[in-house]
């Protein structure tokens, strides 16, 4: 992994603790191409707004609660290929 690229990770890693919700298409159809613009397009909510406004727990395509979308869109930047199933915690968790 390059230099550039972990710097990103490490940031998205540090802005993920301060987690907020933001809309990410969710459900079985929702595509990783999608989530990734998503996540894009609202990283710096995951760092100006969560001082603000907590976070509530999503499910990830990987039966893993996420503390909010900032938490899952931070596991796509390090390179795993899930999507948002819903809104709360998975029933597996």
């Amino acid at each position: 992994m390059n230099f550039s690229k972990a710097v990103l990770v490490l940031a998205v890693s540090v802005w993920a603790v301060f987690a907020v919700d933001f809309p990410l298409p969710a459900g079985a159809g929702a595509r990783l191409q999608e989530m990734k613009v998503e996540c894009m397009e609202n990283i710096n909510k995951c760092w100006f707004i969560s001082y603000i406004k907590p976070s509530e727990p999503i499910c990830g395509s990987d039966q893993v609660t996420y503390s909010g979308e900032c938490h899952l869109c931070s596991k796509l930047y390090e390179g795993l290929k899930i999507t948002k199933l819903y809104d709360g915690p998975c029933e597996n968790s």
